[in-house]
């Protein structure tokens, strides 16, 4: 099972409209500086089944967030990004079922952040062409 200790990147997946959305393009990462850690950077976008569609916002629809028990988790670790150095996610791997400790309901109104849009197919080439370019200039409309 995957977790995210951001409570945003976890947003994200809950309120995207799985009946409208074909698929989901997103990043949440902190850099290593000297400093330490840098504040969370975020990139998320939806690619619409509907062509029309380019805002991301309209493919939004109300769901749940998950809060599960930290036991058993373990972060997956830093890994070097070649271009931007040292990064981490916040994503959390658990080998086995958790059972939630709390469902929160979430709206698309909750959700602070811009949320554009993708051609999907066009992303894919971005992708096979350059797999560390993410997020691909060029992939958002």
């Amino acid at each position: 099972m995957f977790a995210a200790s951001d409570g945003l990147w976890a947003m994200m997946s809950a309120l995207r409209d799985r009946s409208r959305v074909a698929r989901m393009l997103n990043m949440a990462l902190q850099v290593r500086g000297v400093d330490g850690w840098s504040s969370m950077r975020y990139f998320l976008s939806l690619a619409p089944r509907e062509r029309t569609v380019t805002d991301g916002a309209a493919l939004l629809t109300p769901g749940t967030v998950d809060v599960l028990p930290p036991e058993g988790f373990r972060q997956m670790p830093p890994y070097d990004w070649p271009g931007l150095g040292t990064v981490r996610e916040p994503q959390w791997l658990h080998a086995g079922p958790v059972r939630p400790l709390l469902r929160v309901p979430v709206i698309p109104a909750d959700f602070p952040l811009p949320v554009g849009t993708h051609d999907a197919a066009r992303t894919d080439a971005l992708a096979a062409a350059d797999p560390w370019g993410f997020p691909w200039p060029g992939a958002r409309e």
